[in-house]
């Protein structure tokens, strides 16, 4: 007996001229074998992670983030996306950056280090792709900040370029490896992550004060561990949360700046050092400055004004002269950009031109100071044993890095600095200092011009655009004034990166460097200016010399 066929539904038609009927024995064939050959493959995947795992545990689980990516790519457009959770997540991840020691982690055997910023690193990226996948809203707004400023982010994108390019030039591809995917993680997903989410008004007030707040917990534990002589949860670790480094062992268990030299301690409280803690504390100055001049809440100042001795006292514990440098830069600078934004609001005022006119005397004072006062000449140049060895370590590793460098200057990849130098301390160590030769030793000439041009055109469109672009009492009324500690802030990476070279607070910086995107593309539309260019001349609002006239009474 027979009966008749079904109908064929609405979507079956219209999708028959484009896809074969799915009851065809060809199909059913085609199906068959698709299905034998996965089959195969998970096979042959099962067999070699049973003989290869943990030692090649990396290659094998690389397939599944990959798998994820195209799934994310393959998901259907929606009119809303995650972007609460991405702004959640984004500061959720720079809580996790600086409270907590990134040497505190899971260490599973053939896999990199689970630390708390990949737990909450990961995630956030993953929120990114979702909300570039699924949005044309995001995706439009995100293109919107980023045409601000289109040197930028094209720069960025070469020197992404570039070190994806290195990983074929290491000599250790693995390690490469596993430093560029901790690069797109935490440097070049925080940019756009931040060239978007700081674009809603309120929220780079919101970071850069909790920024500050977090400068008071991190203090404290470094003043206890100042006055212990030692890291206070060294010992009371859990077994599953230890990791057998030689880094991690002589963070926990190094007592003084170095052995044979001299006994002070320099505590680095949640940092693996006590230089990634002064240059933490470098980059926050400004942003504490700040808020003690332009805060409208004089609780707020008060709160500021006292943050800053305590901020100085955890510089001087730490025993860095890079973060005692990086002080006197966010001083000196804000205060000239003080000056500057208070001389274009009152033109006919002599405090401004009579500060900056008095800034190279005062300078030329304060070298006088540091030549001829012993405690002022130690903080900044050193001359103890232990700061004539830091510079004698760098002046050697510049004369190893400069015949590698010549011998292959297109870089030997990412991650791979410190070992082609090949430089070891007193312990055995392997160490790089400058940030500088790092970068020419991994990504080559090309890759230091691109890096550190990226970090230097942001501070001069920062600086520009707070300085010259929009009226100061405009700018008063909104974040854009935020413009100022950002440029003093990224101007003091740039110096502290001649003898610091790790890469603890790399995060910080390209959220800042997102930051900065994100305010000169709201300024700029506010404005109704154009994209920034070189040589383009912008219209700037009129400069005015004090209050508006008062408007005429009206007759009855």
């Amino acid at each position: 007996m027979t009966f008749p066929a079904e109908p064929m539904s609405v979507s079956q038609e219209h999708r028959r001229p484009y896809a074969p009927d799915p009851t065809l024995p060809r199909h059913r064939r085609r199906s068959l074998m698709v299905l034998l050959a996965v089959c195969v493959l998970c096979l042959f995947y099962g067999i070699a992670f049973a003989l290869f795992a943990p030692g090649l545990l990396l290659a094998l689980v690389f397939p599944l983030p990959v798998m994820a990516i195209v799934a994310i790519w393959a998901l259907p457009e929606t009119r809303t996306a995650p972007t609460r959770t991405l702004t959640t997540l984004t500061f959720v991840f720079f809580v996790c950056l600086v409270m907590w020691p990134n040497y505190i982690a899971f260490a599973p055997p053939g896999l990199p280090w689970i630390t708390m910023v990949r737990i909450t690193g990961f995630p956030l990226v993953l929120t990114l792709l979702i909300c570039v996948s699924v949005s044309k809203k995001f995706r439009s707004g995100l293109a919107t900040a980023l045409e601000a400023t289109p040197y930028v982010w094209m720069i960025l994108g070469i020197f992404v370029t570039i070190q994806t390019m290195s990983v074929g030039l290491s000599a250790s591809p693995g390690t490469s490896l596993d430093k560029w995917i901790i690069a797109q993680v935490g440097w070049t997903s925080m940019f756009f992550v931040s060239a978007y989410v700081f674009t809603t008004p309120g929220r780079i007030q919101k970071m850069t004060g909790m920024l500050w707040l977090m400068v008071i917990p991190v203090g404290i534990i470094g003043i206890f561990e100042w006055r212990q002589q030692q890291v206070l949860w060294a010992g009371h670790i859990p077994t599953f949360l230890q990791i057998d480094d030689p880094s991690v062992v002589q963070t926990l268990t190094s007592k003084f700046r170095d052995i044979g030299y001299n006994d002070q301690y320099r505590t680095h409280s949640t940092f693996e050092t006590s230089l990634g803690l002064g240059e933490y504390l470098a980059l926050t100055l400004p942003f504490i400055i700040h808020y003690a001049i332009t805060s409208a809440n004089w609780l707020i100042k008060i709160a500021a004004v006292a943050t800053m001795p305590f901020l100085v006292f955890i510089v001087y514990i730490t025993g860095s002269r890079l973060a005692v440098v990086g002080c006197l830069m966010s001083y000196l600078f804000y205060g000239v950009a003080w000056a500057i934004m208070y001389w274009r609001s009152y033109p006919r005022s002599i405090l401004a031109p009579g500060f900056l006119m008095s800034v190279p005397v005062v300078l030329v004072a304060f070298l006088a100071l540091v030549l001829f006062s012993h405690t002022l000449h130690d903080a900044v140049l050193g001359a103890s044993g232990a700061t004539t060895s830091s510079t004698e370590a760098r002046q050697q590793q510049l004369a190893l890095a400069i015949p590698k460098f010549l011998a292959h200057p297109w870089g030997y990849g990412i991650g791979q600095g410190a070992t082609t130098v090949g430089f070891h301390i007193q312990n055995g160590v392997l160490t790089l200092d400058s940030y500088y030769i790092t970068v020419i030793i991994e990504y080559g000439l090309q890759g230091f011009i691109i890096y550190y041009g990226m970090i230097a055109l942001l501070i001069f469109t920062s600086a520009r655009h707070a300085l010259l672009t929009v009226e100061p009492k405009v700018a008063r009324e909104r974040e854009y004034t935020f413009l100022i500690p950002l440029a003093i802030a990224l101007a003091n990476f740039f110096v502290i990166k001649m003898v610091y070279s790790a890469e603890d607070n790399h995060a910080i910086v390209f959220m800042f460097l997102g930051m900065i995107v994100a305010l000169c593309a709201r300024l700029r539309r506010d404005l109704g200016l154009g994209p920034f260019a070189f040589g383009a001349k912008t219209a700037a609002k009129p400069i005015s010399s004090g209050p508006p006239p008062r408007a005429a009474p009206r007759r009855a």
